[in-house]
């Protein structure tokens, strides 16, 4: 059961942090939660123009500017659909994304609804700050995909739900998964998200070959023999917990199927979203720091940034809504 009262949303004043505000409020409308907006100044003094004229004081400036950004953001809240039982805007100053996460942590936001559009100049830098809130969050990021053509922001504009809701729509949900425990509580949202919603669920597990674990820990490669029992046993393991993930959603009345191939994560993830027209991944984020990141890198960082459909992304044991 999914069940959400609070949300948070921030808005740069971009484009696509607006069509991400109005999907927010639209969501907030349907779980009946209340919306908080926030606004990160990251340096007041570069941010509002003005101040060297010394006509205001900048205190007055700063005051100015944000009633200012307020009306924006409520010209958004206004518009027709659904909408948030209550509304909150607030101004930080400070880094974006660790001022997101932090009033996330101190509202006790059940998700955080933003951006993940970097086709803009001017939204690369939500881009980054999008995949930074992915890795600290202590609640689901929903990334919403912003930088579509015209017609697609069109389409986004009217909609009032996470996908396409008239009868005939074919919806469907991709589950990455690694079978760690990000993971089986990304299933978890993605059983409860495919029931919700009457979507199809894929769920997809990528088996890294040895040449890319090689390459990224530089380890040498293991003879043909050895390769060859290690992939069986990773296949028929795979198989076996997939399967296991499928029986799940297919005992809850969802129309599942599996989908194990070889390569790189990061690479089949956007390729299989593409090749199925995802309407939405659901995939659970390590938040690995320091070099353990390096190592590693960060595949759901990485899909966030280059999928084509928007990523709802979770970690345990942070607060959970369904």
């Amino acid at each position: 059961m999914i069940s959400i009262r609070k949300i948070l949303c921030p808005v740069d004043l971009s484009k696509g942090s607006f069509l991400a505000l109005k999907f927010a409020n639209a969501i907030s409308g349907r779980y009946r939660a209340s919306l908080v907006i926030i606004h990160i100044m990251e340096n007041p003094h570069l941010d509002i123009p003005g101040g060297e004229t010394g006509a205001f004081s900048f205190g007055e400036l700063v005051n100015l500017y944000k009633e200012e950004r307020q009306e924006e953001i409520i010209d958004v809240l206004k518009q027709k659909g659904t909408h948030a039982v209550d509304y909150e805007i607030i101004f930080k100053e400070g880094v974006p994304y660790k001022e997101i996460t932090d009033t996330a942590r101190n509202i006790k936001a059940d998700m955080i609804i933003m951006s993940s559009s970097t086709s803009e100049k001017s939204e690369k830098i939500a881009g980054v700050t999008t995949e930074r809130t992915v890795r600290f969050a202590p609640c689901p990021v929903l990334s919403i995909k912003t930088d579509h053509d015209q017609e697609k922001r069109e389409k986004m504009e009217k909609v009032g739900d996470l996908m396409d809701t008239s009868p005939n729509a074919k919806r469907t949900i991709l589950l990455p998964t690694d079978f760690s425990e990000h993971s089986e509580l990304a299933s978890n949202y993605a059983i409860a998200f495919a029931k919700e919603y009457k979507a199809d669920l894929i769920v997809l597990h990528v088996i890294e070959t040895i040449a890319e674990v090689s390459f990224m820990s530089s380890v040498d490669l293991p003879g043909y023999g050895t390769t060859s029992i290690y992939y069986d046993g990773l296949l028929k393991d795979a198989q076996a917990r997939v399967k296991n993930i499928c029986d799940k959603a297919i005992e809850q009345g969802i129309k599942a199927r599996e989908y194990i191939i070889y390569g790189n994560p990061r690479r089949e993830i956007i390729d299989i979203a593409d090749k199925e027209s995802a309407d939405l991944i659901i995939m659970g984020t390590h938040g690995r720091k320091g070099f353990s990141r390096f190592i590693s890198g960060s595949v759901t960082e990485a899909v966030v940034r280059n999928a084509q459909c928007s990523v709802l992304s979770v970690r345990h044991p942070e607060h959970n809504f369904v």
